[in-house]
Parts: structure tokens; sequence; C-alpha cells
């Protein structure tokens, strides 16, 4: 008879994280958010060009043309914001 005797790994126990590296994971969260944030508030570029507020609502207005037969509300107020925002902001 024989026996086999398999050596035991030993782990290390699971410790929390401490306080710093808490704070550096929030300030990456928080880096990351506001980036996002500030790529979505851009105008977008089109072939090296930015879009002027025309050219915007006319693409809101095709997108909504998507959902005249499906959601007539829905592409009414899409309609209306395309033709707010063609205006621009007002003084």
């Amino acid at each position: 008879m024989s026996s086999h005797i398999l050596p035991s790994q030993s782990f290390k126990p699971a410790q929390p994280l401490g306080f710093g590296k808490a704070l550096n994971h929030l300030a990456v969260a928080t880096t990351r958010t506001t980036v996002a944030l500030l790529n979505a508030l851009r105008r977008p570029v089109r072939q090296n060009h930015r879009l002027s507020l025309v050219e915007e609502a006319n693409e809101l207005r095709a997108f909504a043309d998507q959902y005249r037969k499906t959601d007539p509300g829905f592409a009414a107020d899409l309609m209306a914001a395309a033709d707010r925002h063609e205006v621009g902001p007002r003084a």
C-alpha cells in the first residue's frame, strides 16, 4: 500500500483594498466618465469637417423618418427637436 502526499498551496488571505487604492480607482472611474461625457458633447465631425447645425438637423430628420410609421409621436418629437436645433441657440 502506498500513500500520496500532495503539498498544500499557501494562499494569501484576502485583504480589503486600502484607502489609497480605493481612491485611485475612484479617480480613474471619474476621469473615464468625464472624458466620455466631454466626447459626447463635442459636435460630430464627418470627413474631416465639422457638421453645421443644418446638417445635424437633417441627420436627425432622416432618423425621425425611420420612426414615422411605427411611432409617429416620437418621430414628431424628433422633427421638432431638429427644427429647434437648426435655429441654434438664441441670445
